[in-house]
């Protein structure tokens, strides 16, 4: 656990409590809610108290697990790859939105041209089968 973010929830909780403080003070909110706003803020400071507690109770690391994780090879990533997939990518959604802009009529928005494009379907019925 990292005693930083214990830290970090401890001070939300308190901004919590505060920023509750000032919408009392200022009449935004009635004291009906505020016990669900207090609540809130004191999960808050009690996660950050619990997390700090959980992290002295964590047993240390040991060196044999750093040098494991040493041995491992690491992965590294193919940016050529990547960059030439984004490129390809952004390059068919262009021409994409291009060729629907392009097969739409003049003078009529997108939106309208596609409502206009569907079809009224209505199931064909026959009573006689030959």
């Amino acid at each position: 656990m990292n005693v930083n973010l214990s830290q970090q929830m401890t001070l939300l909780g308190l901004a919590a409590m505060a920023f509750y403080a000032v919408m009392l003070a200022t009449g935004v909110v009635d004291l009906d809610v505020m016990p669900q706003f207090m609540i809130s803020a004191v999960i808050f400071l009690s996660s950050g108290r619990i997390m700090r507690m959980a992290a002295r109770n964590l047993p240390q690391k040991e060196d044999d697990e750093e040098e494991e994780a040493k041995k491992k090879p690491k992965t590294e990533t193919d940016w050529h790859w990547l960059s030439q997939f984004l490129n390809w990518s952004m390059a068919l959604i262009i021409l994409g939105l291009l060729a629907l802009w392009i097969m739409k009529p003049v003078g009529v928005s997108l939106v309208d041209a596609i409502q206009q494009h569907r079809p009224n379907s209505q199931p064909y019925f026959s009573d006689f089968i030959p």
